[in-house]
């Protein structure tokens, strides 16, 4: 967290005196690798809020912070039931341009920062009722870019991202020790409004 507060100070100086925005971003993120995050997971719902500023060149940077349900392909084990989440929290260096026609705005960007992976189980055995859950954080990355349309008051568009993490927690399964081991790539397709702060 401390790196990402740093890479966050070290872009921002040259970002904050011309034009802050905040983002909110709802869509679908779809696994595409490795083989061991495809047999996990299937297309999720994902929400998103990043907060940045860019200059007058349109660059700049923003964190960003996800979160994902994750739909898994077997949420299931005869007494009870498997959940899974993940949250990410990454600093990215980003692009704003003006292209093509009026108000159309391309954007890009990269980022760097944690992919927190949770997992839990509960459910009931000769009526007795149990709980377990646990949980491993590991490095993050993402690249994603897309077009927005300046209606005034704010922005309206859509991006493509690729977030990538790894994970290699081993463990047997048994209460608060479950196996996180899968490199996870996937195609988000997004959604959101931007409010721009001149």
């Amino acid at each position: 967290m401390r790196a990402l507060l740093v890479t966050a100070l070290l872009l921002f100086p040259a970002a904050a005196h011309a034009e802050s925005f905040l983002e909110i971003l709802g869509g679908v993120a779809i696994p595409v690798g490795d083989n061991n995050w495809t047999k996990l997971a299937e297309s999720s719902p994902k929400l998103g809020a990043r907060v940045g500023a860019v200059n007058e060149t349109g660059l700049g940077a923003m964190l960003q912070f996800d979160w994902t349900p994750v739909n898994l392909d077997n949420n299931s084990f005869g007494i009870g039931t498997f959940s899974a989440h993940r949250f990410r929290i990454l600093a990215a260096a980003t692009i704003h341009k003006p292209v093509g026609p009026p108000h159309l705005i391309a954007s890009g960007r990269a980022g760097v920062g944690i992919d927190i992976a949770h997992a839990s189980a509960s459910g009931s055995a000769l009526g007795v009722s149990f709980n377990s859950s646990d949980t491993d954080t590991n490095i993050a990355f993402e690249l994603g870019g897309g077009l927005w349309y300046d209606i005034g008051s704010a922005q309206l568009g859509g991006e493509l991202a690729l977030p990538i993490s790894n994970h290699n927690k081993q463990g047997n399964g048994s209460d608060g020790n479950y196996p996180f081991q899968y490199a996870s790539y996937d195609i988000d397709i997004l959604f959101g409004v931007r409010l721009v702060s001149h």
